[in-house]
């Protein structure tokens, strides 16, 4: 039991020694990503797919520490080191977006198959989680722009997940361990990427990660621990900037399958503010909306008022994402 307890701390030290090895090894072979494309922020080259790095400690303890609910099933291991290599031959070669929809679908409805059963007949439920997992790990991917940007939210994510279970739920031991040994895991690897990026996590980051917090997500409401409301607020602020950038991409009938860099974070990054103040600010209005969320549950609010607060904190990042916009009249989207 004695190790269990060291599992976040040898989490820290060893995916700091993956990550070191792995940007040593960019550097040598050139593993960079691509600033010339439309949707990047940054104007120089650097090594990308840390994910492939900071991943990899979490995948190994699910293989060989097998007692964790969530974790242990042999379809979710596969999915998830399956999202990692299709992640990483994203970042360096050119991937389809059909194929990519394609893994993303399937890697959906593995999670939704492990938490919930099809026979009672809920389909239209069911259908609403699947089309929701397919648009998180695109929206996290998408918000995956700002130096610290997708790591600190997931950092704050999932360490309000973590205390949720932690204070709402009868939660095993070694799961608490293990959601620790991830959050070790993500801070280990914004030591690289925060407050100034040496490293990208790149897609093999970004899908796999978020299709991590997504079973957290769903494997708390499947368990009744929370609801749909709490898993929208702890991801309220990408939510918002990722779904209005898509609406008006959509009303000046910009293709789809067009790379962009026209959500609010890169709109703020592109009138010049920094990086590190994006990223902060993004993470400090996420934490904020957590700490409610929470303060609400241990208030036991009812379902309205939780529904009313959401609205409120919806309004209000919808106004900030309108009014900075409205500046240059939506010149951005309309180039």
């Amino acid at each position: 039991m004695g190790v269990l307890f060291a599992l976040p701390t040898i989490g820290f030290i060893v995916t700091v020694l993956f990550i070191y090895i792995f940007f040593k090894l960019s550097y040598k072979f050139r593993w960079f990503d691509k600033p010339d494309e439309e949707r990047k922020s940054h104007t120089i080259a650097k090594p990308t797919s840390a994910g492939i790095a900071f991943m990899s400690p979490i995948v190994l303890l699910a293989i060989f520490i097998p007692h964790v609910s969530l974790f242990s099933s042999p379809y979710f291991i596969a999915a998830l080191i399956v999202l990692i290599i299709v992640g990483a031959y994203d970042d360096f070669k050119s991937l389809s977006v059909k194929l990519r929809m394609l893994v993303i679908s399937l890697a959906s409805v593995t999670i939704i198959t492990l938490f919930f059963d099809f026979g009672l007949g809920n389909w239209i439920v069911l259908l609403i989680y699947f089309l929701g997992v397919i648009w998180w790990m695109n929206l996290f991917n998408f918000m995956d722009g700002a130096d610290g940007m997708a790591g600190l939210h997931a950092l704050v994510a999932i360490c309000g997940y973590t205390l949720y279970f932690l204070l709402f739920s009868s939660m095993e031991v070694v799961y608490l361990l293990y959601l620790l040994f991830v959050i070790a895991c993500i801070f280990s690897f914004l030591l690289f990427n925060f407050p100034q990026a040496k490293i990208f996590m790149g897609d093999s980051g970004s899908l796999s990660l978020s299709f991590l917090i997504a079973a957290i997500a769903l494997h708390g409401i499947s368990q009744g621990i929370f609801d749909e409301f709490v898993v929208i607020s702890f991801h309220l602020v990408f939510i918002v900037d990722a779904t209005l950038t898509l609406f008006t991409r959509i009303k000046y009938k910009q293709p789809m399958t067009q790379a962009h860099n026209l959500h609010l974070y890169q709109a703020l990054i592109v009138s010049g503010k920094p990086h590190t103040s994006i990223s902060l600010h993004y993470a400090l209005v996420s934490l904020i909306i957590t700490a409610i969320t929470l303060y609400l549950r241990y208030l036991n609010a009812s379902q309205v008022a939780m529904f009313l607060v959401l609205v409120i904190e919806t309004v209000v990042l919808c106004i900030y994402w309108y009014k900075f916009h409205n500046k240059t009249k939506f010149e951005r989207f309309i180039r």
